[in-house]
């Protein structure tokens, strides 16, 4: 119990938490402006106080209960852990019986914190990874009762959503991302908790591998390692590759950390898996695209209405056009976007034959970096060759 009674010592210290995930911030205050409707039905059923005396019978019946004297160290680190992270409700711990995947599980019913250990995390991990399991557990609670509860709101929604409509793409990114930045910010949590990231390393890597002994800093090694040579971001669903969470993890005291896990949970936009918020900057980039496009060509009804179907006119002499080669180093996903708004605007229909709009909205997309795109989706539109395409930049010819 000496180790109970030196974190009791602690538990008065204020505990400082990282903030709430930019991510989290982000898409809450998107879908309460775009849904605040649908917001508010989901936070009145959150606040809506419910028991479920059913639900903890079943979990009696599924779990053993870590109760009496062989459990009380456990069980006061798990109490006082709470404490820290401001958590008033007592905290009840279980082991899932006949399960043999590795996991834990948290969460509220009946007024008190249920975290159920699943597989043989007890018997694989040294008193101090117990403890990062249970800070990591109870950071899941500590972020819903954040901001008076918006992001317990925002898990529910967007993931009631998800489930019901899996065919919208961006929905279930959407769901997939904030699944994946929840597990690396109660990973920064249980650090703040335990004083120290080597402990949370090795526990991460032992529930992965099942191994008893290992070298948190020889993986954080191997992670950079990895890194180097394959920076591309998760796919995962529910957690992040070990490599990407150790990495995210040991990032906890660089600057610009909200940055990298940005770049290493969700990647560059890219239509082949864009999340809601991706969506919102795709809009913003075709507008630009627009400002720039749009005042090369002449006065046109037809024109002027097509472009307004994105973004008026007024909105768009505010929007600053995209830079001379800014999209070469994105994602081909997105360059053959914005080469497509220039194309869509040249195949207009109108009076004339619209090459001469077509010559001028080939050397802008020239100017932008998408030339090459361009040429390709003209080619295609109009049944002619790429090279046909591109002699409207290289000699001004005809490229019938």
């Amino acid at each position: 119990m000496r180790a109970v009674e030196d974190e009791a010592q602690r538990s008065d210290d204020a505990l400082t938490t990282p903030d709430a995930p930019r991510y989290h911030r982000h898409l809450a205050a998107h879908l309460r402006a775009l849904e605040p409707e649908l917001w508010a039905w989901f936070d009145d059923v959150r606040l809506a106080d419910r028991r479920d005396d059913d639900a903890e019978v079943e979990l009696l019946k599924t779990t053993y209960r870590l109760d009496g004297g062989v459990h009380d160290e456990l069980t006061g680190h798990g109490t006082l852990i709470a404490g820290r992270l401001g958590l008033s409700e007592p905290v009840v711990l279980y082991q899932q019986l006949h399960d043999e995947e590795r996991n834990a599980r948290v969460f509220r019913l009946n007024g008190r914190i249920h975290v159920v250990f699943v597989g043989d995390l007890l018997d694989l991990f040294e008193p101090a990874e117990q403890r990062v399991v249970l800070a990591h557990e109870l950071a899941h609670i500590a972020l819903w009762g954040l901001a008076e509860g918006e992001f317990a709101t925002l898990d529910h929604l967007v993931h009631r959503l998800a489930l019901e409509a899996p065919t919208n793409a961006a929905l279930t990114e959407s769901a997939r991302r904030l699944r994946l930045r929840t597990e690396v910010w109660a990973d920064a949590v249980a650090v703040s908790v335990l004083g120290d990231p080597r402990p949370v390393i090795s526990t991460i890597v032992k529930t992965v591998t099942g191994l008893r002994n290992v070298d948190p800093d020889a993986y954080l090694k191997q992670a950079r390692q990895i890194l180097e040579r394959d920076p591309g971001s998760s796919r995962q669903l529910t957690h992040p590759e070990l490599h990407i969470r150790v990495a995210c993890l040991a990032a906890a005291d660089l600057d610009h950390v909200e940055d990298l896990v940005d770049e290493l949970i969700g990647g560059p936009d890219d239509l082949d898996r864009i999340d809601l918020l991706g969506q919102v900057r795709l809009l913003a980039l075709v507008r630009r695209v627009l400002a720039g496009a749009h005042p090369l060509l002449p006065s046109d009804d037809a024109i002027d209405a097509h472009v307004r179907h994105l973004a008026s006119v007024t909105e768009l002499g505010r929007v600053r056009p995209i830079d001379d080669a800014e999209l070469v180093t994105v994602t081909p996903s997105i360059r053959h976007l914005a080469a497509a708004q220039l194309v869509d605007l040249a195949f207009v229909p109108r009076e004339g034959d619209g090459l001469g709009e077509l010559r001028v909205l080939s050397h802008e997309a020239e100017r932008i970096g998408v030339a090459a795109e361009f040429d390709k989706i003209v080619a295609k539109a109009s049944d002619r060759t790429v090279a046909q395409a591109r002699r409207l930049r290289t000699d001004g010819g005809d490229p019938s």
